[in-house]
């Protein structure tokens, strides 16, 4: 947009003024001669606006095909490692270059095919004009009707007219097609942004206390208008460890994300503390909650840096001290540049194990009130596995805490199990009670562990 202005401002409009001056001078040399060339002009402004158009509808279709093209090609990136398992690079490739052929390609085929016919036009138009006005200034100049030296005066000024006249048929058609780009960066600008609620309540105090109330949350491009969540209401008290259990697709997920106000429910209230977080200050609600997920996802950048990213302001005593107490102090220690050390993109050069407890040392060091833990050994082996639940201990301690539960021998302890089966809460207990009641979770443990029963 900036580099459009810029044309505009600094060469559209001299180029106009300078060919609106060189016409109202060829019009004070001779009159009938200048009559041919301005319709010479107006016919070359015609065919530009007439061969633009095009133009700018197969500029709308490119860059559509250049975000699905190079799109695709940033996934394979990211997924380098999946396609290398998967003995999968001729396949990659082939699909890659059949995008470029099949999607790409001809777009732009046809898009450079337009220009060149615009340029030939435009040339064939004003070069024939050209030698029809020339030879009209001859049958002038034979009649007597006009000097020899006006004519040559005449052509002068013609050749500082044309000039800025292809300058101004450039522009145009860099203004549209800029347009045209414009028009679709425009879609991701009308997205609203999220409101923080910057002037919203600031708890002075927090203990911690949770509490759904008849919530209800549906998505609303959903075409079926099924709602993912159906009056959920529960309670969770400060310092308590509340599960969430479910099958996939149940809304365990998504209930956790209303607690942070990533969504906001259709109906119903979610209070902190009494406050319904609607009226809070939205920084200050994810402020004070913490979340470890299943995937860990950390920046290409330094260990230190993507600890520190908890709490920008933290100095590398608290670092270090969150480190440790993530049990990740003593393999960043081993590395040859410490916390220096560049974990690379999403943090590809550490087992899962190590980012696991990168990503709770970052959690520590915010000293959250909420922890939402998203079954963060679910995938490790033994060891890492109980240096990454140690670690989990510490960050649990005396912080209320929800737990997306895969993995039910990890909940045992919790002090409130909530059972969700289409978007409801079927049961809700202590891991005791709930195998009393040989219900649903009765049938979730006895599938993991059938030998206990």
């Amino acid at each position: 947009m900036v580099i459009i202005t810029d044309d505009i401002l600094i060469w559209f409009f001299p180029s106009f003024i300078s060919a609106g001056l060189g016409i109202l001078f060829l019009f004070f040399i001779e009159r009938q001669l200048a009559i041919a060339v301005s319709f010479l002009f107006f016919g070359y402004i015609l065919i530009t606006i007439y061969k633009t158009n095009p133009i700018v509808k197969t500029q709308e279709k490119l860059s559509e095909s250049f975000e699905k093209v190079f799109g695709n090609l940033y996934d394979s990136f990211s997924n380098v490692q999946t396609i290398k398992s998967c003995a999968g690079e001729k396949f990659q490739e082939e699909k890659n270059a059949k995008d470029f052929r099949g999607d790409l390609s001809p777009v732009y085929k046809k898009f450079t095919a337009l220009w060149h016919s615009l340029h030939l036009w435009q040339n064939l138009f004003f070069s024939t004009g050209f030698v029809a006005v020339f030879a009209f200034a001859l049958l002038l100049l034979e009649n007597g009707a006009i000097t020899a030296g006006k004519l040559v005066m005449f052509l002068g000024y013609l050749n500082l007219v044309y000039a800025p006249l292809t300058g101004l048929a450039w522009y145009w058609q860099q203004f549209r097609t800029g347009m045209a780009k414009i028009k679709r960066a425009e879609k991701f600008l009308e997205i609203p942004e999220e409101d923080f609620n910057e002037k919203g309540i600031i708890l002075e105090e927090i203990k911690g206390k949770v509490e759904f109330q008849n919530v209800s949350f549906g998505y609303a491009d959903n075409p079926t208008g099924q709602l993912v969540l159906d009056k959920i209401a529960f309670s969770a008290l400060p310092g308590q460890k509340i599960a969430l259990v479910g099958g996939s697709g149940e809304g365990k997920t998504t209930l956790a994300d209303l607690i942070s106000n990533y969504f906001k429910p259709v109906s119903g209230k979610i209070l902190l503390d009494n406050v319904d977080i609607q009226n809070l200050n939205l920084y200050f609600l994810r402020k004070i909650i913490a979340y470890v997920p299943q995937e860990i996802t950390l920046f290409n950048d330094t260990v230190k840096n993507n600890i520190r990213y908890g709490k920008p302001e933290a100095n590398d005593e608290e670092i270090i001290k969150a480190a440790k107490t993530a049990n990740a102090h003593g393999f960043i220690e081993s590395f040859p540049k410490k916390y220096e050390t560049l974990v690379g993109e999403r943090g590809v050069k550490l087992s899962t194990g190590q980012k696991q407890r990168i990503a709770i040392a970052r959690a520590l060091i915010r000293e959250p009130k909420l922890l939402i833990l998203d079954e963060a050994t679910s995938s490790l082996d033994s060891e890492s596995e109980k240096l990454v639940q140690e670690a989990l201990e510490k960050l649990i301690k005396n912080r209320t805490t929800f737990i997306i539960a895969h993995r039910l021998s990890t909940i045992r302890k919790a002090d409130k199990i909530l059972v969700l089966e289409k978007g409801k809460i079927v049961e809700e207990g202590n891991h005791e009670d709930l195998m009393k009641k040989k219900g649903v979770y009765h049938k979730f443990y006895s599938l993991q562990f059938p030998i206990d029963l």
